[in-house]
């Protein structure tokens, strides 16, 4: 019992070297609230309490929702507003880039929008949504880091989803001060008003892992390292 449980804590330390820092807080929402996250309307803050942040509720999971531009009845601007924003909506995190040296970190995002109009319809003003990083002074960077967006600014017309991929230069690494931005906007026609017809941003999770160049033993070494040990401690019994 004491060689198993000592095999076991070294095995545990051998394994556990390469830990992963950048975790991001309540990432797949299984709180089924804002846990970790920041809501802001119009600039104002979180001061929204209307329809413009929710969560739906997928029975074994929970996603986020923003939405702009909803009205009651769709479509009527003189109707009643469902949501506060004038402007847009933006959820967003502080991302957490300590790690070592020479490591990076990989994002993943995933997410789905909708529109209650389309561009089928001659009524149609496109609601528009952007994905970015922000330096906490409202510039944003891509993954890179050179100014512009993971996602660029983008109409939302229909039904889509996506998962997104990025490998993030190593210039973030051990930085603060950054922001993981989802912003969906109202888009207006030249006099300044919308179509009514509302958009929503459904946001299912979002990841930050570390990668690290720290080598990690392989299962087959593992087990030559522990057939090492049982040897030298069966020789030290004998002896």
């Amino acid at each position: 019992m004491k060689l198993t449980t000592g095999l076991t804590l070294i095995t545990l330390c051998i394994g556990s070297s390469n830990a992963f820092g950048g975790a991001i807080v309540n990432g797949d929402f299984s709180s089924c609230d804002y846990s970790g996250w920041q809501k802001d309307t119009d600039g104002f803050g979180d001061v929204s309490l209307g329809n413009d942040f929710g969560m739906v509720n997928n029975g074994s999971d929970c996603s986020a929702s923003i939405n702009v531009d909803h009205f009651d009845p769709a479509g009527d601007f003189n109707g009643t507003p469902l949501d506060e924003a004038w402007f847009g909506n933006t959820l967003y995190q502080e991302l957490d880039f300590t790690g070592a040296a020479d490591s990076t970190f990989s994002l993943e995002i995933d997410f789905a929008l909708d529109s209650e109009i389309t561009s089928n319809d001659p009524d149609f003003i496109a609601d528009y949504f952007l994905i970015g990083l922000n330096d906490g002074l409202g510039n944003y960077y891509d993954q890179t880091g050179a100014l512009g967006f993971l996602y660029a600014p983008t109409d939302i017309d229909g039904a889509f989803s996506q998962i997104l991929s990025f490998e993030l230069d190593s210039s973030f690494v051990n930085q603060g001060g950054w922001f993981l931005d989802f912003q969906l906007n109202i888009g207006v026609d030249a006099q300044g008003f919308s179509d009514a017809y509302g958009s929503t941003f459904i946001l299912n999770s979002v990841s930050l892992i570390e990668n690290t160049s720290q080598s990690v033993p392989e299962p087959a070494a593992l087990s030559l390292f522990s057939l090492g040990l049982i040897g030298l401690y069966m020789r030290k019994k004998r002896n």
